[in-house]
């Protein structure tokens, strides 16, 4: 069966890129690799998750003066804008080049497992910015970074990433699972 869709006509794009070298994913995750290294070399360990509130602390103190140095929180983080608003800067223009390169507004075939209320591609961005919001919020709750964890904290070999990275997936697995099982319900 895995054979026959192997030669379906219609071949993801990481079928296609596997034939003809590296899978994209790997070659994806080997450019993640070497950004790490680089700003571990030279700065620090990649997250981006404070960047926010910083971004927003510089942009509140330059329309009220005093602003930051009124809040405990943004005089402890730093307000500015830095290498990590850089950063989440490529990434915002990263998702929109992959999206407009994609060159379809459905996802088609692939949204028959996809729960009804996320086939519009309108709802799926609700849906992505909603959840980033909530996983940003939390990050900053908890006075962490879900990015700099997990991928900071793998590259670096320490068990909290490896623990960390193993919760994120295992959330995100069951998370798919409720939602497919209550689409086809």
């Amino acid at each position: 069966m895995i054979a026959d869709n192997l030669n379906a006509p219609t071949q993801t794009a990481t079928t296609t890129a596997h034939k003809k070298g590296l899978p994209s994913w790997l070659a994806w995750g080997g450019m993640i690799g070497l950004v790490q290294i680089f700003a571990i070399a030279t700065v620090q360990p990649l997250g981006v998750s404070t960047a926010y509130p910083q971004l927003v602390g510089y942009l509140a103190d330059k329309i009220v003066p005093g602003f930051a140095q009124s809040h405990p929180y943004l005089q402890k983080i730093g307000v500015g804008i830095g290498w990590e608003t850089m950063l989440i800067l490529g990434m915002v223009l990263g998702a929109f080049l992959s999206r407009v390169t994609q060159r379809r507004s459905s996802c088609g075939e692939t949204c028959e497992n996809v729960p009804s209320l996320f086939q519009s591609s309108t709802a799926r961005a609700i849906g992505a910015f909603v959840g980033g919001f909530l996983i940003l919020f939390g990050a900053r709750l908890a006075n962490g970074c879900t990015s700099g964890h997990m991928l900071s904290g793998l590259a670096q070999l320490a068990l909290s990433g490896f623990l960390f990275g193993a919760s994120m997936f295992a959330a995100g697995l069951l998370t798919v699972w409720i939602g497919t099982k209550r689409s086809q319900a």
